[in-house]
């Protein structure tokens, strides 16, 4: 982590412009540091300053001012939701996308924004937000032949959403 202030310009000045998952990274690293004891009153105000930052961000968001980056490890990943050759039976994929419709607490990826893109629990919000990540995930890859079996689970879960989620989400 660079210091606060180096005489150029500081890490507190950065942060505005720094996409979520670098912001991540840099939050991280900040907690990482206060962990082990070092430079800790740096670490401390870095790790407010991101907080700051994030605070601002889902306020733009909710105020429409705000699109969060896409975070490197995405909420389904974060839940263990995988397709293709070595993926999970279409039992399990199905428990985990009942769970993302229905949870009162997701797992916290990517920035706050991000989260907040998800809506709320059996909203229409949260099943358009599954929705157009599981389409997204199968149209990019429809012409990769290594793909195959994977856009055929992403298009069945697809199926899955619309029958089974579309009409309950509120």
């Amino acid at each position: 982590m660079a210091p606060l202030n180096t005489g150029k310009t500081s890490i507190s000045e950065k942060i505005p412009g720094m996409d979520d998952n670098r912001l991540n990274a840099l939050h991280y690293n900040a907690q990482a540091y206060i962990l082990q004891g070092k430079r800790l009153d740096e670490s401390r105000a870095v790790s407010l300053a991101v907080q700051e930052e994030w605070r601002k961000r889902t306020q733009g968001f909710h105020a429409g001012q705000y699109k969060a980056d896409r975070p490197e490890t995405g909420l389904l990943k974060s839940m263990r939701y995988t397709v293709g050759n070595q993926g999970e039976t279409p039992k399990m994929r199905r428990q985990i996308l009942d769970c993302v419709m229905t949870a009162a607490a997701l797992p916290p990826v990517g920035s706050p924004a991000y989260m907040a893109e998800w809506g709320d629990p059996r909203s229409r919000t949260r099943y358009w937000k599954l929705h157009r990540t599981i389409r997204s995930f199968a149209s990019h890859n429809k012409h990769d032949g290594r793909m195959e079996k994977a856009v055929r689970d992403w298009e069945d879960d697809l199926v899955y959403l619309e029958e089974v989620w579309r009409p309950r989400a509120g």
